[in-house]
């Protein structure tokens, strides 16, 4: 019974903390902040999260694994690669277009340069999910799915294709929105100009 009472708290903490963050940005947020919109003390705070660095992360990858792992689970277990692909851009293309995704990025992007929090959030979150894309590559190239290549070098590949065009005008800020036909255009296009280059065939 603690234990699930201690999730639920963390949980409650993690909920306050995106409110915070998304409001005031990293930097013009703090501790005394969270734990106000939490309603509780500094102390109980502390108790879950030794930082502001760390409470940050820990909202990012929350979200992440709620989210983002579920797709990197599909792409594995889907029986065509060529399908895999497809479905995965489409459905990573809409992930990272979300309104609060793009406001975590911006922020992350923001603080890059003045801490390691880019580099950590990395680390213990987005590159659990492409090194594993990249095993995926690494077998589908070993049974003549697709051309050899370095299997790093595609998925870093085909992140930057799922990243380009509409979405990467939407962090900038170049653009406000974008409609649901031209996110599905971009991650088709996507999807095919990966497919092509790295000479994906057709199971069965």
């Amino acid at each position: 019974m603690m234990q699930v009472k201690n999730q639920e708290r963390r949980l409650a903490i993690l909920e306050a903390a995106k409110s915070v963050f998304l409001e005031r940005g990293y930097a013009g947020a703090s501790m005394a902040q969270v734990s106000a919109r939490l309603g509780g003390s500094k102390q109980t705070l502390y108790s879950y999260f030794a930082s502001k660095e760390d409470l940050f992360i820990a909202v990012m990858l929350e979200r992440g694994a709620a989210q983002v792992q579920p797709l990197f689970e599909a792409f594995r277990n889907q029986e065509s690669l060529n399908l895999a692909v497809q479905d995965f851009a489409l459905a990573f293309v809409r992930f990272i277009t979300a309104e609060e995704i793009l406001a975590f990025r911006r922020i992350v992007y923001a603080e890059g340069a003045k801490s390691e929090l880019g580099k950590l959030f990395y680390e213990n979150g987005p590159k659990r999910g492409w090194s594993r894309m990249a095993e995926d590559f690494a077998a589908a190239m070993d049974q003549g799915l697709m051309r050899r290549a370095d299997p790093w070098v595609a998925v870093n590949q085909f992140h930057a294709l799922c990243e380009a065009g509409p979405v990467q005008r939407l962090l900038e800020g170049s653009l406000l929105r974008v409609d649901e036909q031209d996110l599905v255009g971009a991650a088709k296009a996507a999807a095919d100009t990966f497919i092509r280059a790295y000479g994906l065939q057709v199971e069965g």
